[in-house]
């Protein structure tokens, strides 16, 4: 029996040995396995360090880049990449178009426009008339270029709607001021569409045989009523765009203090003394500084 267990002990032993003394370099399969699942651990947490690292490089990079174009005034061109797609690498240019609704609708209202004198009121119609005709050419121009900024408007008003959503997207004064915009765009249309019939049915005007003396005179009316009040729906956007800069900050102060001023005016003065016709002359000065607060801000 001990010779047996000697015996075993030694073959035990001899298979123990046989085990472990196979040739250098030769792992069995279990041994394999672990080392894989080690290299794979290793390659994982190398690439997630990568990544972070990459992610922390792009963060400074766009905040030192959001800096460098702040303080040049405009994002230089090129180096954006997918990241910035919302960002252009150059400043947007709709705010561009409400400089240009400003001016064209201005000059289109009122200064390529006609007011029938008192002169002419007291002494009758055919001096409305004749006064007209002077004016027509003026008319039918100032009529052309005010379409013309009704584009230009609608340009802008989609840019300007967007900046303020994307600034306070929970603000009803948003809403708001985009529905102001809209019922400005409607209003200014419907009063360049009049100032174009008028020049067309006083004597010498394309359409001058389907009116009579009496259309002319009472478009001649309306048409330098509804030039000036057509803009009311652009004070009421102003109004608007007060409380987004004064109330949510969204905007700059001093643009706000200008909001709220012109919107004041414009409102006491059609409410109180019943003169909407304000707001011809002070929205397209609203409309100007709105465009260079859009410009000035960096994300527009």
């Amino acid at each position: 029996m001990d010779s047996l267990r000697t015996s075993s002990r030694h073959g035990g032993g001899m298979a123990d040995r046989g085990r472990y003394s196979e040739p250098h370099g030769h792992r069995p399969p279990a041994s394999d396995r672990l080392d894989d699942r080690f290299d794979d651990q290793i390659e994982g947490i190398g690439d997630r360090v990568d990544d972070g690292i990459d992610e922390r490089f792009d963060k400074r990079f766009d905040k030192r880049f959001d800096e460098r174009s702040d303080g040049r005034g405009g994002e230089p061109d090129g180096a954006s990449g997918g990241r910035r797609g919302a960002h252009a690498t150059r400043r947007a240019r709709w705010p561009w178009a409400g400089l240009v609704a400003a001016v064209g609708g201005a000059a289109g209202s009122f200064v390529l426009g006609w007011d029938p004198s008192e002169e002419a009121t007291r002494a009758g119609s055919a001096a409305i008339i004749a006064e007209a005709t002077d004016h027509r050419h003026a008319i039918m121009i100032g009529a052309s270029v005010g379409f013309a900024s009704v584009l230009a408007l609608l340009v802008f008003t989609a840019g300007f709607g967007r900046l303020a959503a994307r600034r306070a997207p929970d603000s009803i004064a948003v809403t708001a001021m985009r529905m102001a915009f809209t019922a400005a765009l409607g209003c200014l249309m419907f009063s360049f569409g009049l100032k174009h019939a008028l020049a067309g049915g006083i004597p010498g005007g394309i359409d001058a045989s389907f009116y009579t003396r009496t259309d002319v005179e009472v478009l001649g009316l309306v048409v330098s009523q509804m030039q000036y009040a057509a803009w009311w729906g652009v004070i009421a956007a102003a109004a608007c765009a007060a409380v987004l800069a004064l109330r949510t900050r969204v905007l700059p102060r001093w643009f706000g203090v200008v909001s709220a001023v012109l919107a004041t005016v414009s409102i006491g003065a059609t409410l109180a003394v019943g003169l909407p016709y304000s707001a011809g002359l002070l929205g397209p000065v609203w409309l100007a500084a709105a465009s260079v607060a859009a410009l000035r801000t960096s994300d527009a």
